[in-house]
């Protein structure tokens, strides 16, 4: 499930999150389950899969501490998001991965072709991403992978909708001059 699931998961979670925030340990382990299933793919793609686990268990803290004040339930996948983004960048801030993360000479196909063609274009863009800084990777993993509008990514990196376009415009400038210089090379 992705944070602008459908109207039956948001009434679903909309539930959950009531029922969690008056102490119903079953609801909120439900809520644990989803939350977990929707990020860590995108975990695994923003700042690695070997930090996911350790990111994923801090949000699941974080949201077991604050969820008791989210006032509007069914926004609940969003304000996850928005936990997972945070916990995100402060591992990659404490682990010094910014420039190392823009500089990983991974092997990855060309950015027009994965464009192109939408049955490929997970995969090989995902090979991408990570050629692209955490704060761009963000906007992109939001608006391919979890297939979010530009608003709906800003709102969740609490961002304005101009700086999270002009992030997903440098992560796919950056994306695009790796592929240029990886075919020079070739």
């Amino acid at each position: 499930m992705r944070p602008g699931g459908s109207n039956v998961d948001r009434e679903g979670d909309s539930l959950l999150v009531l029922r969690a925030q008056s102490g119903d340990v079953a609801a909120f382990e439900q809520l644990l389950l989803r939350m977990h299933g929707a990020l860590r793919p995108y975990l695994n793609n923003l700042a690695g899969a070997a930090a996911a686990d350790d990111i994923l268990q801090e949000v699941a803290l974080k949201v077991f501490r604050q969820i008791k004040h989210l006032r509007e339930p069914r926004v609940f996948m969003a304000w996850t998001f928005r936990i997972a983004t945070r916990a995100a960048f402060d591992h990659l801030k404490k682990a010094k991965q910014w420039r190392e993360l823009e500089n990983d000479p991974e092997v990855a196909r060309s950015l027009a072709t994965s464009l192109s063609g939408r049955e490929g274009l997970e995969s090989d863009f995902l090979e991408l991403v990570s050629h692209a800084s955490p704060a761009s990777r963000a906007v992109l993993l939001l608006h391919y992978q979890q297939h979010l509008s530009i608003e709906e990514a800003a709102a969740i990196l609490d961002i304005p909708v101009g700086t999270a376009k002009s992030r997903l415009s440098y992560g796919i400038a950056a994306i695009r001059k790796y592929v240029k210089e990886k075919q020079e090379n070739e």
